[in-house]
């Protein structure tokens, strides 16, 4: 109590004869107050905490000054956000999902859905050499959302001019030094901020300025706000304990995160010094990752300040006799901008025509946020940047749009690994390449190695004057192995080997829907095993039959679902059509004569599926499933749909059905309809609960009267149950199942992420 009492004193002193120098001179010049937030991760958001005491006593900011967290919560408020608006913000903002760099699926363009985040490692090459990252987040979501909060600060070069002036703190590490922001892009400055090293990448602002966490050097910029003219400092710090003893450096991380702190804490140590009121959270119980906690945090932020509520009230009460002590206008926030010119910069990798019409940002007229968002999510969803980020320049009447765009690496090499109980282990390596032979373009080759090998290549062009046309070469090859069952035992197999390839042309309507024509030719071919030959002589008297053709397809995709192989909302439509001309026959028989001559009949394939995921509930969700496989009388046997088995280890012309083995029922005709449920026991663990039914056919015309006469023979039903971990190197899943045919069971093992 009688340290207050003299903390309380002093505080008055100071004010007292500010006011007699003021008389004495009779000027009248009011003592400038200067606001410090520290830096300090998670538990910089106590700053918010303090914020709303310091309003609440009347305490009216002449100058702010910060450091990473800091300077987020102390930019914000320099442009007029008030204590209430930073804690709505904080209570609303996913903060595990701001603090990294995830995509969220239904924002990844349809042509790359694929292939995203289904690999465990990913390497950029830069001049022929595998490198690796300089931070492992860039930070897009951070900057995306930094960008839109200051929308409001548009054409303000100077942050003298936002309504407290502000100071941001970085390290500028070509140098060693420090970096006072004062002016510029706001949004960018306080990501440079916090820019943590090894956590996020560096911002580099030009060649000579590559900038990290101000904390490196600057934890508390006390100075900072001296330099601007504060007399009186008020202090918020919530960085690294001043003093820590052997117990608290028990590990290699924390160890390491003391060495590369020591500076700025010495630092924050020798900068307290010069603070008038020093008010320093109890955060002991919190880390600087403990985002989940943020509520918490920003309490114990308003508690410590409290504490100084006496001094804080008692100094915002003897300013203001001052004519100047009132709190200035916010900067107005702005619902559109009207642009008149749109500006990105140089790409080394990708042609600036992509940027500018996945963006479609039109000159001269007004933009929103929401149409913006829209054109950032169309570019960056391509996959082709690590980061975007942009801002407005004064320019006439209006503001020019600037981004800044940082290109993937042209080539980046990527592997993982995946094991199911039906085709084994198998490791999948992924290269991919921008501008081989024409610019713009981009390359994925891809191989799974495995006992039954697949591999893809695609090599694909977007143009259009909103670049949402896609012009590509596809092309595919598996080994497949096709078992075959009587009354439910395997009696034998076949192995299958496909070749598709597909010249297309494809229009994308948005993110999620594409539809395309293509030209395509296929080559198929079974090989029955000695068994199957054996027990089935006439059916089986050749060592390979199979076709070759070319054809036409037309497809339609539909993708808005938030996760790829484990979705728990939105809906997939796949439609296919193709039609193969007069294709030519390849057959081996057993007394190894050969048929490549003869043309069989044309044919045609259709195949239709809508998937409907739904939640009800945050844990729970159902998902309700249709398809529809239609073929020609004159279909070919290689190219029937094999049906069975659960959707983690498809192939291509396979269908999904749990209760039978990958393959067990084979048809040219089918209609199937599920329904499942998905209960999320913990946020990475699920229970799934499927059943299916099916009717297949050999005809068309036999299908529909099956269906009509609901036809026992030709009706499967199927059900299952299962559990599906995240582990490191991707989904790890169980499922038992069986059918109305057969009294056994069936189960499914997959680890890791399919081909």
């Amino acid at each position: 109590m009688a340290f207050m009492l003299k903390k309380l004193f002093l505080v008055l002193l100071l004010c007292f004869t500010w006011v007699m120098s003021g008389a004495q001179n009779n000027t009248g010049i009011k003592p400038k107050i200067g606001l410090v937030l520290s830096g300090g991760g998670a538990k910089g958001l106590a700053h918010i905490g303090v914020v709303k005491v310091l309003e609440e006593a009347g305490i009216i900011p002449d100058y702010i000054s910060g450091t990473s967290m800091g300077s987020i919560v102390g930019g914000l408020y320099a442009i007029g956000y008030s204590a209430d608006d930073l804690s709505i913000l904080n209570q609303s903002i996913d903060w595990t999902v701001l603090l990294t760099d995830y995509v969220p699926l239904r924002n990844v363009a349809l042509d790359e859905k694929h292939d995203y985040k289904r690999y465990l490692v990913e390497f950029p090459i830069r001049n022929k050499k595998v490198s690796l990252p300089s931070g492992l987040l860039e930070g897009q979501n951070l900057a995306m959302l930094l960008s839109g909060l200051t929308w409001r600060s548009a054409g303000v070069e100077s942050f003298d001019n936002f309504p407290y002036p502000y100071r941001c703190v970085g390290t500028e590490i070509i140098k060693g030094e420090i970096v006072n922001f004062s002016s510029g892009d706001l949004a960018l400055a306080m990501r440079a901020s916090m820019a943590i090293p090894s956590v996020f990448t560096p911002v580099v602002f030009d060649t000579t300025m590559v900038v990290v966490d101000g904390g490196v050097i600057r934890n508390f910029p006390v100075e900072e706000v001296i330099e601007m003219g504060a007399d009186i400092i008020i202090g918020v710090y919530t960085g690294f304990k001043d003093v820590v003893t052997s117990e608290d450096l028990e590990s290699l991380d924390k160890v390491l995160s003391r060495a590369t702190a020591s500076y700025g804490i010495y630092d924050s140590r020798e900068q307290s010094k010069k603070v008038t009121i020093l008010i320093t959270p109890d955060l002991a119980r919190f880390s600087s990752a403990d985002f989940s906690k943020s509520a918490e945090i920003e309490k114990a932020g308003e508690i410590a300040a409290r504490e100084h509520f006496g001094e804080l009230k008692a100094l915002a009460d003897s300013l203001k006799q001052y004519a100047d002590y009132k709190k200035p206008e916010p900067l107005q926030e702005i619902d559109s901008i009207f642009i008149t010119n749109v500006l990105v910069n140089d790409l080394k990798y990708y042609d600036q025509s992509l940027a500018y019409g996945k963006l479609n940002i039109r000159k001269h007229e007004y933009l929103n946020r929401q149409e913006l968002q829209q054109g950032m999510e169309r570019l960056f969803g391509t996959l082709y940047f690590d980061k975007l980020t942009y801002h407005f320049e004064k320019e006439n009447q209006g503001y020019r749009f600037v981004l800044n765009a940082k290109e993937k690496p042209p080539a980046s090499f990527r592997s993982a690994i995946h094991y199911d109980n039906f085709f084994g282990a198998g490791l999948i390596l992924n290269y991919t390449q921008s501008n081989l032979l024409i610019s713009g373009t981009r390359m994925t080759a891809t191989i799974d190695l495995s006992e039954y090998p697949q591999a893809r290549f695609y090599y694909r062009k977007y143009t259009g004057p909103r670049m949402n046309t896609l012009v590509g070469l596809d092309t595919y090859f598996e080994s497949n192995l096709i078992p075959g069952y009587l009354e439910g035992e395997e009696v034998g197999y076949f192995n299958q080997n496909r070749v598709t390839s597909e010249l297309a042309l494809k229009k994308s309507f948005d993110l999620n829907q594409q539809a395309g024509i293509g030209i395509l030719f296929e080559y198929s071919a079974v090989h029955p095993s000695k068994s199957m030959q054996t027990l089935y002589p006439l059916d089986f008297n050749y060592q390979r039959y199979g076709f070759a053709g070319f054809g036409m397809n037309s497809t339609f995709e539909l993708n808005t679902l938030d996760n790829l192989i484990y979705p728990f909302d939105g809906n997939q439509v796949n439609f296919f059509l193709k039609g193969i001309l007069n294709p030519m026959s390849d057959i081996r028989y057993l007394n190894d004569s050969l048929e490549t001559e003869n043309s069989l009949n044309s044919f045609s394939k259709l195949y239709f599926s809508i998937d409907n995921y739904h939640p009800l509930g945050s844990k729970l969700n159902y998902n309700l499933g249709f398809s529809l496989g239609i073929s020609t009388d004159e279909f070919i046997a290689s190219d029937y749909f094999f049906i069975g088995g659960h959707k983690a280890n498809l192939r291509r012309n396979q269908v999904a059905f749990v209760g039978y083995n990958l393959g067990e029922v084979i048809a040219t005709n089918l209609v199937q309809m599920k329904l499942g449920f998905n209960y999320r026991l913990y946020p990475n663990f699920q229970l799934e609960i499927l059943t299916n039914s099916m009717i297949t056919s050999y005809d068309f015309d036999h299908l529909l009267q099956s269906i009509l006469d609901m036809d026992g023979g030709a009706f499967h039903f199927g059900y299952g149950a299962g559990l599906t971990y995240n582990t490191p190197i991707g989904p790890a899943s169980i499922f038992f199942a069986g059918n109305n045919k057969e009294e056994k069971t069936t189960w499914y093992i997959n680890l890791g992420y399919t081909f």
